[in-house]
């Protein structure tokens, strides 16, 4: 199972670019079986509502010269980049020949085109169903069938299939019943493909006199054929290909993943429309507790060098930012990342600070705890928490504090890599983070 979500046209400077990235996004490995219960059953479809010492000096010598820069800003930066594929490639967000499901005022609309010849495809249609059901008051899906009679040489057929049944009111009955059965009929010669078609509305009670009719009339031909005019702009090559409220992303169509973006697109009804105010007092020290499944994590934090780094993170802190959230990606020998409550890792609190990094403060120890950076170069709510020497990392991150206690409860945490595990293990809870003032 992976999670690697990219939404198309973004470039990232996110923390993982320093490590290799994983296969091409949206590779997958085999999903769990699905079923039908979840997707619509009639046509038309009705809307629904002992701790070591880190204190130690390192013998590593810096590898990057760099001096501080000028004194950091907070700036508002969008949570959800201003992307709009559709717009970009003139496709139309809604079309005459859509057939959408649930939420009838959705926050996030999820949009596919796909083929029912297509296993990925299957995978994915009853994934969003669930998905659905998950976000009953916030998602609507939309599936579009796009053909590919030169790869898939039943697609097209398959997708008069639906249209023609559509005609007798039974469009959601044929769609989940050529995706519930596809291990039967896509080994099928064309020609006999065609007849199971006919057995199959059989079962619909149409007649198969009004099904050769329907599959023939041009009014099905026609459906059909605007959808695929309509995505010429896209120049598809494969399916499925997805897209949130208009933006086209490529990502893991597991459940885990779809579920993450879900969240990440919702996180701007969390985030914030203004810098937090600065209320820390320099002349103070402060500690953050991590409260985590696995124990305590106690960090002191770098004020003095990163105040409003540090004004942030304790901001983000007092207001709940973090609780509940997960360490998303854990990967010992380098580090730890948390901090997005969407557990994406693409999330923001809707505005970033700039750079802190402070020539006193090297990537030198296990232990540190610095600031990801945004994909606009500034620093949001994510951080990492470094597992051993990072020298190469020197002026690229905001260091804001250290561990003092807990060390072993970190080097506990559950290894994961979203953008190249096979198999993802469920993320560590971060509980909550309590800030001390001294």
């Amino acid at each position: 199972m992976k999670i690697l979500i990219v939404l198309v046209s973004l470039t990232a400077l996110l923390l993982s670019s320093c490590t290799p990235k994983a296969g091409a996004p949206g590779t997958n490995t085999p999903l769990p079986a699905a079923t039908a219960a979840s997707l619509p059953t009639e046509s038309p479809m009705a809307t629904v509502t002992a701790e070591p010492d880190l204190a130690t000096d390192s013998t590593t010598l810096p590898t990057i010269a760099f001096t501080a820069g000028a004194p950091a800003t907070c700036q508002l930066s969008p949570v959800i980049p201003s992307i709009d594929t559709f717009a970009e490639f003139n496709v139309p967000s809604s079309s005459e020949t859509d057939r959408p499901y649930g939420a009838a005022t959705p926050k996030i609309t999820i949009l596919s085109y796909c083929n029912f010849q297509n296993p990925a495809c299957k995978s994915l249609v009853f994934n969003l169903a669930d998905l659905q059901q998950q976000y009953q008051e916030e998602v609507r899906v939309v599936l579009r069938q796009y053909p590919q009679p030169d790869v898939y040489d039943k697609s097209l057929l398959a997708a008069y299939a639906v249209e023609a049944a559509g005609l007798e009111n039974r469009y959601w009955q044929m769609h989940n019943l050529l995706y519930s059965r596809q291990s039967e009929w896509t080994s099928l010669a064309p020609n006999n493909f065609a007849e199971w078609l006919v057995e199959q509305a059989g079962t619909l009670d149409i007649s198969r006199a009004q099904w050769e009719a329907n599959v023939a009339s041009e009014v099905v031909r026609s459906r059909v054929t605007q959808t695929i005019d309509e995505a010429a702009g896209l120049q598809i090559s494969a399916t499925p290909i997805l897209f949130f409220n208009n933006v086209m992303v490529k990502t893991g169509i597991d459940p885990d993943s779809l579920t993450v973006l879900v969240d990440y697109f919702l996180l701007p009804e969390k985030a914030y429309n203004e810098c937090p105010p600065f209320e820390i007092d320099t002349t103070k020290s402060y500690t953050a507790r991590f409260t985590t499944e696995k124990g305590d994590i106690v960090f002191e934090l770098f004020d003095d060098a990163a105040p409003q780094s540090v004004n942030s993170f304790i901001s983000l802190a007092r207001d709940g930012w973090y609780d509940g959230s997960t360490f998303f990606r854990v990967i010992p020998g380098f580090v730890a990342q948390g901090g997005d409550p969407s557990n994406s890792g693409l999330g923001t609190p809707g505005y970033g600070i700039t750079s802190e990094a402070d020539p006193s403060l090297r990537f030198d120890t296990p232990g540190l705890l610095a600031l990801n950076r945004n994909t606009d170069g500034l620093s949001g709510s994510q951080f990492f928490i470094t597992y051993t020497e990072l020298p190469e990392m020197d002026g690229q991150f905001t260091i804001i504090g250290r561990v003092v206690e807990g060390m072993s409860v970190v080097n506990s945490l559950r290894p994961r890599d979203p953008e190249s595990d096979e198999i993802l293990l469920p993320a560590d809870i971060l509980i909550s983070v309590i800030i001390e003032e001294n």
